[in-house]
């Protein structure tokens, strides 16, 4: 069997608050393999962002990485110092924020942006990068890319910034490609066009993406695996196919069925999730879905079950995911 690109285990994180310590993300474990398209979906504060930044080392305080490990080409990132670990971000492992503005800097010129980055981590001349630049802008379809190296960033549209932060995401030809919710502050019609480059370019260069969203329509379109999060808990891990057709975890039907659709009678339908979700300062014990769950039991309340094989490469945090697998289907 193909070894993974990317060995998450026993991920932990934490932020010290005034009001207390928040369990941001878990015991979380998870791998990626190579080339393979992975979506982590859930709530806002469900522990996405938070576990991508952990892997990275990107927490900072009052935030901390506390436990656990993520084995990338068998080195574990989280044992790394931060120059080590800076070299592998952006040559191996690229990222891309929801905000273009956050990696880009205002005051240089797209150019000088990706030529300083290229040098930093290929051995390259200067002259030899302004070519891989240029050509880096022309792939995410950027007219004119040499001249445009010459500009600000405030002189690109939202969706040409994150173009340029997608190319220079990509120039270095990393293995694996995080990107956090790249297209949320664009136009649907540009949201489409960007996921459609950057997957197209990811695909053409072998590259993992680990793609964090809250929109499970454009997880479905891109996305082989979904991986469900909730109140820092990963509940579900499915290939996409599977976790539409017949979800494992009652929040996962939960979200399905939150997605506004047509009823039979072409009445436009939206359900949602009753309650809210849990405090990460004092989450209930148990599995922390119960107080929202249809089918919670006293077992739900006393103990917090495991992600646990439902049959093919499902894995579902539930005690009673196999017969829920069995029987639950999505009301879309």
């Amino acid at each position: 069997m193909e070894q993974p690109l990317l060995d998450v285990r026993h991920l932990r994180t934490v932020y010290m608050t005034d009001a207390g310590l928040v369990r941001a993300v878990d015991d979380v474990s998870f791998d990626l393999r190579p080339g393979e398209r992975l979506g982590v979906v859930g709530e806002s504060g469900s522990g996405k962002s938070a576990t991508a930044a952990s892997i990275m080392g990107l927490i900072e305080p009052p935030g901390a990485v506390v436990g656990g490990q993520a084995w990338f080409k068998g080195r574990d990132l989280l044992d790394m110092a931060e120059d080590e670990l800076s070299q592998i971000r952006g040559r191996d492992i690229a990222i891309i924020f929801q905000d273009p503005m956050t990696a880009l800097d205002p005051v240089f010129t797209i150019g000088d942006q990706m030529v300083e980055t290229l040098r930093a981590h290929l051995d390259v001349t200067r002259r030899e990068a302004v070519e891989i630049a240029a050509q880096a802008l022309a792939d995410v379809h950027i007219p004119n890319p040499r001249r445009r190296l010459d500009d600000y960033p405030h002189q690109f549209s939202g969706g040409m910034r994150q173009r340029v932060v997608i190319a220079m995401a990509l120039m270095c030809s990393p293995s694996l490609i995080i990107a956090d919710e790249p297209t949320t502050a664009l136009d649907v019609t540009t949201q489409a066009q960007v996921m459609d480059l950057m997957l197209g370019l990811a695909d053409e260069r072998g590259a993992a993406v680990m793609l964090i969203a809250h929109d499970l329509g454009v997880v479905a379109g891109f996305c082989e695996t979904v991986q469900v999060m909730y109140a820092g808990k990963l509940v579900e891990r499915s290939p996409v196919d599977d976790v539409y057709r017949r979800p494992g975890h009652p929040y996962t039907r939960g979200l399905l069925d939150s997605v506004s659709h047509l009823g039979a009678d072409g009445d436009r339908r939206l359900r949602s999730i009753p309650g809210m979700p849990p405090s990460l300062l004092d989450p209930p014990p148990g599995c922390r879905f119960h107080p929202r769950c249809d089918y919670a039991a006293d077992v739900c309340r006393a103990i917090e079950p495991e992600p646990v094989p439902v049959g093919g490469e499902r894995l579902v945090a539930c005690h009673f995911a196999k017969d829920l697998t069995a029987t639950l289907e999505t009301s879309r």
